[in-house]
């Protein structure tokens, strides 16, 4: 197979930046290089394309992913791409997480799952051993923090760590909570147990935004600002720490007119116009070139005749990644050749920016790899 505490009479201001910063121009591209990374999988192995990370740890640098619906957590090489180690979660027992439905690591020491069996997340070590439960509890303004929250790398919202706090996401169901209570981001002190919601929730999307059936975002942490990006708004939406001073920037995809088109889901269509109908995508910073790179999705046609239920995992036939400094200023945007990339499963590095060459929608790409390609940012001539 293939592969802190926020009290609630905050008032948040929303400050346009439409007209204090001003868009640059197509100064810079990403351009491809000869460089390829190809990743190995073994036959029990299937391509993942939402759970996949790199990090660096005492001088060696690591890939790894969760070999998704199953147990097993993938270590490579990335300089050499050869396989490691695997990790073989227990489904039961004291160590049982049953089957992790999201996967976060950071480091050898810093590796979380989350799973259907419990309402938190679990830290584990390389041995599978569970190191310590993180429960989901109430926030400070009664809040219940979903317990279906799941790290992933696509859309991009892993847990972010400041001291003994860890920021996570949450989910929009409005069975347990209205739009416009429900928090983007809560608050988990892992050591006090205690909980906060912060104040920027889902009532920042429009009408038709929330009735597009699309309110996916993903969300980063730079060092300095959390950064939200909403795929259904040309805008993103930059906050300090503390969620209490939020500006909007306009992020505009030349390739783009409004992204807020609406999906039917009960349309024997709509995988199909989840793949079609323009959209945004994730955000990530690239702290070596102090730039930040949003992924765009203009709208594209696909084969009608093909059944497109579940090859979402296979990402977007046409895309491109708008290029933001430092200002948030954008300086460039570049458009991909169609039908070669998979732009869900991207990562940046000290080379650059890798993006997934798993396009698998082409049959004649082997299922016994993943592959990525190494784009350089460059001066536009």
């Amino acid at each position: 197979m293939k592969y802190l505490l926020i009290s609630p009479f905050i008032v948040l201001f929303f400050t346009s930046c439409k007209e204090k910063i001003k868009q640059g121009k197509n100064d810079y591209v990403l351009q491809a290089t000869e460089d390829v990374k190809s990743f190995s999988l073994d036959s029990d192995v299937k391509y993942n394309a939402f759970y996949l990370y790199t990090f660096e740890e005492q001088g060696k640098r690591y890939l790894s992913f969760l070999n998704y619906r199953t147990t097993q957590l993938c270590f490579y090489n990335f300089n050499t791409e050869k396989l490691l180690f695997k990790v073989e979660l227990e489904e039961e027992g004291s160590n049982g997480v049953v089957i992790p439905t999201g996967y976060y690591v950071n480091g050898l020491d810093n590796i979380y799952v989350s799973t259907s069996a419990y309402s938190g997340l679990i830290k584990v070590d390389t041995t599978g051993t569970i190191i310590q439960k993180i429960p989901y509890g109430k926030t400070d303004t009664g809040y219940q923090i979903i317990p279906s929250y799941m790290p992933s790398s696509h859309p991009y919202n892993t847990p972010i760590f400041i001291d003994d706090k860890m920021y996570i996401t949450q989910k929009k169901l409005d069975r347990f909570c209205p739009s416009d209570k429900t928090p983007l981001s809560v608050v988990m002190d892992t050591v006090k147990k205690e909980y906060a919601s912060l104040p920027l929730t889902y009532g920042i999307l429009t009408e038709k935004q929330l009735e597009s059936n699309t309110d996916g975002f993903s969300r980063i942490f730079d060092g300095k600002n959390f950064i939200y990006s909403f795929y259904v708004d040309e805008d993103i939406i930059v906050t300090s720490v503390d969620h209490a001073d939020v500006q909007r920037v306009k992020v505009k995809s030349r390739y783009i007119d409004s992204p807020d088109e609406k999906v039917n889901f009960e349309s024997e269509k709509a995988p199909m116009q989840i793949l079609t109908v323009p959209r945004y995508g994730d955000l990530i910073y690239d702290p070596y070139r102090e730039v930040y790179y949003r992924f765009a999705y203009p709208k594209t046609e696909l084969d009608s005749k093909v059944n497109w239920w579940g090859k979402a995992v296979y990402g977007r036939k046409k895309f491109s990644v708008i290029i933001l400094n430092k200002n948030f200023q954008i300086i460039g945007e570049t458009l991909f050749p169609e039908a070669i990339y998979n732009p869900y499963v991207s990562f940046v590095e000290k080379e650059g920016l890798y993006i997934s060459r798993d396009y698998q929608m082409n049959f004649d790409q082997s299922e016994g790899f993943m592959t990525f390609e190494l784009f350089e940012l460059v001066k536009n001539k």
